[in-house]
């Protein structure tokens, strides 16, 4: 009986953490169509900015890694904030070669509160926090033919700016890590 109880409360719990978290309807994401084959956005961090270009094949970074894993997050998340540790981990295994840009989904967050999330959670990657992170969550769902109000976490690997592969809801580390090695043979790394 009570292995029964423990099972079902494994699956439960299971469940959640994979389902990822749904987009509040405040904060959902609207979609600005273009007509535009080519829109950029520039994303900033407490320190740094990166450009992002939309392109026909995918979105382009101008970072220095062939290989960019765009992570679309809210800080009420929790499986958002369950992947972080994975996504440092991934950062500091593939620095030079693969980069984690980070995508709060909230609105009209201090950046105090951005550096305060990040010193807690002990994030040492890009961590947007623009009014040009809805937009480019805009086009990304657009891109990946995704709800507007799609689930977080989110995340969409690039090589060289062209789509690879895409997750929504908490992925596994050795997933991730499996597609980042395929996706550095892939950009000749």
């Amino acid at each position: 009986m009570n292995f029964k109880i423990i099972s079902i409360c494994a699956a439960v719990v299971a469940a959640l953490l994979l389902a990822g978290c749904g987009e509040k309807k405040n904060e959902s994401v609207k979609s600005e169509k273009t007509e535009e084959k080519t829109v950029s956005f520039v994303l900033k961090d407490i320190n740094e900015t990166v450009k992002a270009t939309l392109n026909d094949e995918g979105i382009s970074f101008d970072v220095s890694e062939p290989v960019v894993l765009l992570n679309f997050f809210a800080t009420w998340c929790p499986p958002c904030k369950a992947e972080i540790p994975h996504l440092v981990s991934l950062q500091k295994k593939y620095a030079g070669r693969a980069r984690v840009v980070a995508v709060l989904v909230e609105e009209n967050v201090p950046n105090r509160v951005v550096k305060k999330f990040k010193e807690n959670h002990e994030i040492d990657y890009f961590v947007s926090n623009s009014p040009e992170n809805m937009k480019i969550a805009s086009v990304t769902a657009d891109m990946l033919h995704q709800p507007q109000n799609f689930s977080i976490p989110m995340m969409v690997l690039f090589v060289n700016g062209k789509y690879f592969r895409h997750y929504i809801g908490m992925v596994p580390e050795e997933m991730i890590e499996s597609d980042i090695k395929d996706a550095l043979k892939e950009a000749g790394k």
